[in-house]
């Protein structure tokens, strides 16, 4: 079976799974979290970031189809985050030309309410996902496509969406901002590219409930906390081959000051493969590919989900001709004190592993 026929099995995966959680939420809520499908149309075009792929200023045009869930405040996190959307969506895109193709992808997304009116709402949206179909660079078939190695890519999308009121059943929406393909390094090329785009669709809801009203009380008594991120992640340097390989351990000292955040410092130390690769020069081996850094964190806690950002600056052997380096990822609590996480960590927004692990916390009450 191939990647492409794979989408909608993830597809119908994804909704499944919301609708399992929904399932359970909905046993004891004392109404059902009501769902609505949106559609809408994407235009934009591909904005190179590098020179060396400054060729591919090509349209992007495409359609969504999604499936969500819009919170009413059962749950203390949907107050807290003013009560946002979630759920899952399929989208189709072209960039018109055989260079890039005509990529397919499946992903999560999140609405966070930033303004609410009776008859308006303003949202900040987040897409992650999977995609597949972009022509990968072959030095003979597609030499023009220098952005990405592999047809299989991270999707990634921040908008801006205003969406105002059709009445009780539907909304129309406008969206800006701007969607990322990226195969973080395991394939190469791996500069990714990068589209700001315009959407505009409709939002239809087949069953509204009214918005409950707030019980949850912002008041929250702040904590220390210290968290250890153990890590592993592989990554393309120069070509499809040799892979390089990350081990990392990385504490982090954390203050939660609210239900929704906490912001901390660390320390990383990791093994890291890539020294060697980028100063080829250099015939490092062993405690030689150690690198040292320290690095400010800040997370947002959902629930059981959490997104972090951190930026670091690199204290010995850099494994990059940047001095500093950025983090992105998500994590999920399968204990109360223990998360599995995926994270992108990048030099200059351009991607240097993709890490997965566990990490551990301990609370200082």
């Amino acid at each position: 079976m191939s990647l492409l026929r794979l989408l909608p099995a993830l597809f119908l995966l994804l909704i499944v799974t919301c609708s399992q959680l929904q399932a359970q939420v909905n046993t004891n809520a004392r109404a059902a979290t009501p769902w609505f499908i949106s559609v809408n149309y994407r235009t934009g075009e591909n904005r190179p970031h590098r020179p060396i792929i400054k060729n591919l200023t090509y349209p992007y045009r495409g359609v969504d189809l999604k499936l969500g869930w819009q919170s009413i405040g059962k749950q203390p996190w949907q107050q807290a985050y003013r009560y946002p959307s979630y759920g899952v969506g399929l989208n189709w895109n072209t960039f018109k030309t055989e260079v890039l193709g005509e990529p397919v992808a499946a992903y999560f997304f999140t609405n966070f309410p930033q303004i609410t009116t009776p008859w308006a709402r303003l949202d900040l949206e987040v897409d992650l996902g999977l995609s597949h179909g972009i022509h990968p660079y072959d030095p003979i078939s597609n030499p023009n496509n220098f952005s990405t190695g592999s047809a299989v890519n991270a999707f990634f999308g921040l908008y801006l969406e205003q969406s105002f009121h059709l009445g009780k059943y539907a909304d129309l929406f406008i969206s800006e901002g701007f969607t990322h393909y990226s195969n973080g390094a395991l394939g190469w090329p791996n500069l990714g590219l990068n589209i700001p785009s315009l959407k505009a669709g409709l939002r239809f809801h087949p069953r509204p409930e009214p918005i409950m009203e707030k019980t949850f009380s912002p008041e929250f008594k702040g904590y220390w906390q210290l968290t250890t991120n153990l890590s592993t992640g592989i990554k393309t340097l120069w070509a499809p081959q040799p892979l390089y390989h990350e081990y990392l351990i990385a504490p982090t000292l954390y203050y939660r000051p609210s239900y929704k955040r906490r912001v901390g410092l660390g320390f990383e130390l990791a093994y890291n493969e890539a020294v060697h690769g980028v100063w080829d020069k250099r015939n490092y081996t062993g405690t030689q590919l150690l690198t040292y850094a320290v690095y400010a964190a800040h997370e947002f806690v959902i629930e059981r989900f959490t997104v972090v950002a951190q930026f670091g600056i690199y204290l010995h052997n850099m494994p990059s001709d940047k001095f500093y380096f950025e983090r992105i990822g998500m994590g999920y609590y399968l204990t109360d004190h223990t998360r599995l996480v995926l994270n992108l960590k990048a030099h200059y927004f351009k991607a240097e592993y993709v890490e997965t692990g566990l990490v551990f916390d301990i609370n200082f009450k």
